[in-house]
């Protein structure tokens, strides 16, 4: 598939992609757990590996972590329901945009391309932080999970707002920092990028079904223009 001079709408993953919120979430996943009577996690890398499916399953291997080795539903929700408060409270504390994004993306804006932010993380706690940190009116469509619908890998999503844009898939590129993303663009049947500066390091991501790889913005933003 040649992308060529087709490619209109660039939907880019959140979280290791655009925004570096794994400080933020190791703090609030160890307070989380200190609060509840648990064992920290002394591993930042444990945390690293276990993002990109979601706050659930982030609780679950929190628990499942040596010391603590909990698989009850139960604790996991009282858990996870105490992780979500806190973390919600304030999602933009130790999280910035990493260096360059945010001034590819103004390019890829200017230059007409259609952007979409697709994340995992809860559509209510997605959209103000987007707005302080990433700023208003570079993205077309900011998307995060709503009660009722599958988070990524599930295709739903995308699906869904590729049929109602009316848009050929072959028009579409998805970029990613973790197989989430890789299998979320293969699963609706798009090109990927992966980028190796967020939660997965390339190593891994070698292994992974990405169209591309890139380790910096510069390199990701020459392969776009390549494609034009």
């Amino acid at each position: 598939m040649n992308l060529g001079d087709k490619m209109k709408l660039i939907a880019f993953d959140v979280d290791g992609t655009i925004l570096n919120t794994l400080d933020s979430i190791v703090y609030q996943v160890n307070e989380t757990l200190y609060e509840k009577g648990f064992y920290k996690i002394d591993e930042p890398e444990y945390i690293r590996k276990a993002l990109g499916y979601g706050s659930r399953y982030l609780i679950e291997q929190a628990l499942m972590f040596s010391h603590n080795h909990i698989y009850d539903a139960k604790i996991i929700d009282e858990v996870l329901a105490h992780y979500t408060k806190r973390y919600n409270a304030e999602p933009s504390y130790l999280t910035v945009p990493y260096v360059g994004i945010v001034d590819l993306i103004k390019k890829l804006k200017e230059e007409g391309y259609m952007l979409v932010a697709y994340s995992n993380k809860p559509d209510t706690v997605l959209q103000p932080l987007f707005k302080e940190l990433v700023g208003d009116g570079l993205f077309d469509i900011v998307l995060g999970l709503v009660d009722g619908k599958p988070g990524k890998p599930n295709p739903l999503v995308l699906n869904e707002l590729i049929e109602k844009l009316e848009i050929s898939k072959d028009e579409i590129l998805y970029i990613g920092d973790s197989e989430v993303d890789v299998e979320t663009g293969k699963n609706t049947g798009v090109k990927t990028i992966a980028v190796t500066w967020g939660f997965r390091d390339k190593d891994f991501l070698e292994t992974t079904s990405a169209d591309y790889i890139v380790d910096t913005t510069d390199e990701l933003k020459e392969l776009i223009d390549s494609m034009k």
